[in-house]
């Protein structure tokens, strides 16, 4: 039962580090820039991993989420 809730905390713990690092890349300006998403062309690394890692956090959180309720 501990191994259970451990996977459940470790993927919460996943979940909210992918969702801040998502939101970082997708917020954070490109080297020399001051910010915001600005030219796709010149971005589109930063928009893609943003992307990519917010899908990743939910996804982590969901199964988390569900493993904590579901030993409740």
């Amino acid at each position: 039962m501990f191994g259970v809730t451990a996977l459940g905390i470790l993927l919460l713990l996943a979940g909210f580090g992918g969702v801040g690092f998502g939101l970082f890349a997708l917020l954070r300006g490109g080297r020399g820039q001051s910010g915001g998403i600005g030219p796709i062309p010149e971005r589109w690394v930063h928009v893609f991993a943003g992307i990519r890692m917010l899908v990743f956090g939910l996804v982590c959180l969901a199964a988390g989420g569900y493993v904590l309720y579901s030993l409740g």
